[in-house]
């Protein structure tokens, strides 16, 4: 009985020591020892509460995630970073059959951490996930984060960049740093902006510096976050940054079978009248991201014609609409 109040008090002294330290895997660690105590004790309903608790602000939707340790800021005070709630699931995501065995692979060997490290080996962290814009890489990147029960920390190029010399640099180390404390999942968007090659001439001296600071940065990068890095320019990155990323995960258009899912999955909601197959062909030019946005107003013209069903005015509506906003998108970026 000595041993066990002895085990306990250990536990409560790591426990409140790494919260005044603001060391979230730590605290997360010594938690998930003292409900797995409980759980062998048979505490049953105590050690679901906990790990309830434990994890109430880290699965998708809800609340801003749980951190330990204050957002870094820049010199001006301005956050570097945003930390959120994974806000997609998997479940809710249509992926190529390769990316999805890559995500899965990913996710299985992070779960599995201790074993890989009983084996001197770690699973894939950094990833760089390249494709067209609105073919899921942000969505992905939240998803794996739900399954892995981590915040999800998004570094935008505006949050980082100034235009004081070196800041830009230093903005940088300070979240990397704040990564190898807050297992996340670190997700840098624009990041071919970031990381362009060096050799380009649009390039000059502080993005040079840039470059070569996440260079050795993701290099040196421990801990439990992953980082997340989404191109819609591969070509742009710098080619020495590549071979820092364990896995290069690509996203592009998809199949008519994968589309047929994509409505079924987005309608699910409603009662869908159209022609499922004939509208995946149909949509087969669109970006996932464009698919879901026909849907959704699909759907919400169903609505206000106080019907329950999504027919085929209704998608052709919805299509049409997508089609404009194509052509004023398109308006827009080719005006001199």
């Amino acid at each position: 009985m000595r041993e066990v109040r002895m085990a306990r008090s250990d536990q409560l002294r790591r426990l409140l020591a790494s919260y005044a330290e603001a060391d979230d895997r730590e605290f997360r660690r010594t938690a998930a020892e003292m409900i797995a105590d409980e759980r062998r004790k048979n505490h049953r309903n105590l050690a679901d509460d906990l790990e309830r608790a434990l994890n109430r602000n880290r699965r998708a939707g809800g609340e801003d995630a749980l951190s330990l340790r204050p957002i870094p800021k820049s010199r001006d005070e301005r956050p570097l970073l945003t930390l959120t709630k994974p806000r997609r699931d998997l479940a809710e995501l249509v992926l190529s059959e390769e990316t999805s065995q890559v995500i899965e692979d990913v996710i299985r060997e992070n779960l599995s951490r201790t074993a890989l490290t009983n084996h001197a080996l770690r699973p894939r962290q950094r990833l760089l996930f390249v494709g067209p814009p609105g073919t899921g890489k942000s969505a992905t990147a939240h998803a794996l984060a739900a399954e892995l029960s981590l915040p999800v920390a998004t570094v935008t190029l505006a949050s980082i960049t100034s235009s004081l010399l070196g800041d830009t640099a230093r903005n940088l180390e300070a979240v990397l740093a704040y990564a190898e404390q807050v297992p996340c999942v670190l997700l840098f968007d624009e990041f071919d902006v970031v990381a362009q090659d060096r050799g380009t001439e649009r390039d000059h001296g502080e993005l040079r510096r840039v470059a070569a600071t996440l260079l050795q940065l993701m290099e040196e990068l421990h801990g439990e976050s992953i980082v997340v890095a989404t191109s819609n320019h591969p070509r742009l990155v710098d080619s020495a940054m590549w071979r820092r990323f364990d896995e290069i995960v690509g996203f592009g258009s998809l199949g008519q079978d994968q589309l047929a899912a994509l409505l079924d999955l987005r309608m699910r909601a409603m009662r869908p009248t159209f022609d499922r197959d004939t509208w995946a062909r149909r949509l087969a030019s669109l970006s996932p991201a464009e698919v879901e946005l026909v849907c959704l107003d699909a759907q919400r013209r169903a609505v206000l014609a106080g019907s329950n069903d999504v027919d085929e005015d209704a998608m052709e509506g919805a299509l049409g609409r997508m089609l404009e906003r194509r052509r004023l998108l398109q308006d827009e970026t080719t005006q001199p």
